[in-house]
């Protein structure tokens, strides 16, 4: 009897453990992750349910296109205000069916042309906000293509985790630039929502509502023509990125001034919450236009079944134990390859092919460049194929912690890069401000507005802790993308830390993830969770599990005793 009553002790120890597991890690998913709120985008809300007035979205970017493109199913108009005019122009939203890209660049975005990454994740959300997107994607001469991002560490492949999907479940992610990408999207969103509006112009001031202290009331416009007017704003979408707008002016001494002494409250102290560190990092785009008559040659080499559907071809992250040089192959539209060469102080400016063949003979990795990526680019000199090279360096990480502000206005949030812009090593910006927007889009749902547009007694206005909310909830879904991308750069000696922090700081979490990688390439399991991580698809969290911790720790101890 004994024996049973053990058996049924640990049996129901076994069902209370996995009944525990499960309920965390559903909570963890649903805060630390934005797939549970996918279900729910693009759902338009009926006339007399809207939101009366004006959301401004500043900035007409990626984050700022995706932000007014949820905010047109949530408010009666939506007005996104563009510095660069050329965007704001009908003709530029024109389509071209033989070419994803636009004739003008955008100068305020020095990696316009480059390859771009748009996670799994990215999919996902823009297919729901449009129902007709792999169409377009495709009219744009671009693919939606398998997310085997052909990931590698220190040369050795991170397998993508297909044994957990059916054959056509596998997740997709888009192959596509950021020149082709973001022309895509402001067609899709000029075409699908009527209640979205383009204004050429800058913002150069917020005003505060007199008869609510702690709202917005309006904001300040600059046309590129040099005059001045006001929008009456119910939501304040910042999304100027790395110029950070809403930082400014929340600061400036116009709108902290009209701040009212009967609530007690003070010019808000964002200052000490400003973060910003220097990685030095740099890299070079590489693009070459093959013509069609060399596609066959290109096929010859073997390394491709179907060009029809690829997209990434080869990425390489260095070991930071061992270099700091990494490169990301892909295809560009229908026939321009680009090589994406870069990393911690690297200031060799690529200028040819010969070039580029030293960079990749000099990484340090397990297993070799692939031979194919050689002929490929032997072949390309061999032929002439006509080529370009962009060299850029990388800005400055910088993190508003806006989560930890006091006295933000009610109807104020930030997305994207003018909140945290981090290096691009992964890839991970565009995705970053999706997840934002699918957040915002979540919280707006849960605004209960009546038909007479009161929501619990504050009018037209948002909620009063609707800022506050947003805050916290994008903290945890993307704000930890700040320490772990500090701890990877503080690896290089090169890299200026952040004031008060020295290159030891979040040590642990460097050696924690070093000891990840060397296990991704061993281990199927531990690297199909780093690829859902990596994808947005599931929280960070579980590169901590206790099966993950255990087989690290196995590890190192089999290291220090050769076994």
């Amino acid at each position: 009897m004994a024996i049973f009553a053990l058996v049924f002790i640990f049996l129901a120890l076994v069902f209370v453990c996995n009944v525990i597991s499960t309920i965390v890690r559903k909570y963890l998913r649903g805060t630390l992750t934005a797939m549970d709120d996918i279900p729910a985008l693009g759902v338009l809300r009926s006339k007399e349910l809207k939101m009366s007035g004006t959301a401004v979205v500043c900035g007409g970017s990626i984050a700022g296109l995706l932000s007014a493109r949820v905010c047109a199913d949530h408010f009666e108009s939506v007005v996104m205000v563009e510095p660069e005019e050329s965007v704001t122009r009908p003709d530029d939203h024109h389509h071209d069916e033989k070419s994803s890209s636009v004739v003008q660049k955008r100068s305020r975005v020095p990696q316009y042309t480059s390859y771009h990454a748009y996670q799994a994740f990215m999919t996902l959300a823009v297919r729901k906000l449009f129902p007709n997107f792999d169409h377009e994607v495709v009219k744009a001469g671009a693919r939606v293509v398998s997310a085997d991002n052909k990931f590698h560490v220190a040369g050795v492949p991170i397998e993508a985790p297909r044994q957990q999907y059916t054959a056509n479940n596998f997740p997709t992610l888009t192959s596509l630039s950021r020149d082709g990408f973001e022309p895509l999207i402001r067609r899709l969103v000029l075409a699908t929502c009527p209640n979205v509006k383009y204004l050429a112009g800058t913002v150069i001031a917020l005003v505060r509502s007199e008869s609510s202290g702690d709202a917005i009331d309006s904001v300040r416009v600059r046309s590129c023509e040099g005059e001045e007017s006001s929008i009456s704003a119910t939501l304040v979408i910042d999304c100027t990125g790395p110029a950070r707008g809403g930082f400014r002016w929340l600061q400036d001494p116009s709108f902290t001034s009209t701040i009212r002494t009967d609530q007690q409250v003070s010019p808000l102290p964002l200052d000490a919450l400003k973060h910003t560190y220097d990685p030095k990092m740099a890299y070079a785009t590489c693009a070459f236009d093959v013509p069609p008559a060399l596609m066959s040659p290109i096929k010859a080499l073997g390394f491709l079944e179907d060009f029809a559907t690829a997209g990434l071809l080869y990425i390489n992250i260095a070991d930071p134990s061992t270099d700091s040089r990494s490169v990301v192959i892909g295809i560009k539209g229908e026939s321009s390859f680009q090589f994406g060469c870069g990393g911690w102080d690297v200031r060799k400016r690529m200028t040819s092919i010969a070039d580029i063949k030293k960079f990749l003979s000099e990484m340090v990795v397990l297993r070799p460049v692939p031979d194919w990526i050689f002929r490929l680019l032997e072949l390309f000199e061999q032929e002439q194929v006509p080529s370009t090279y962009v060299y850029a360096r990388c800005p400055p990480s910088v993190y508003i912690q806006y989560h930890l502000a006091k006295n933000i206005p009610s109807n104020f949030i930030a997305i994207g890069d003018s909140v945290l812009n981090i290096n691009p090593v992964r890839g991970q910006g565009c995705t970053k401000a999706c997840v934002e927007a699918v957040t915002l889009n979540s919280l707006l749902k849960k605004c209960a507005f009546t038909p007479t547009g009161n929501t619990k007694g504050t009018g037209n206005l948002l909620p009063k802790d609707f800022s506050r909310n947003f805050f916290d909830l994008q903290a945890k879904r993307t704000g930890a993308l700040w320490d772990t991308y500090k701890s990877e750069d503080y690896a290089w000696k090169t890299t200026t830390p952040a004031k008060g922090d020295s290159l030891r700081t979040g040590a642990w979490k460097c050696a924690y993830g070093k000891a990840l990688l060397r296990r991704e390439t061993k281990d199927r399991d531990v690297s199909a969770v780093f690829w859902h991580v990596v994808n947005w698809l599931t929280p960070p969290t579980e590169l901590f599990s206790p099966i993950i911790i255990l087989k690290l720790a196995w590890m190192q101890v089999a290291g220090c005793f050769g076994l």
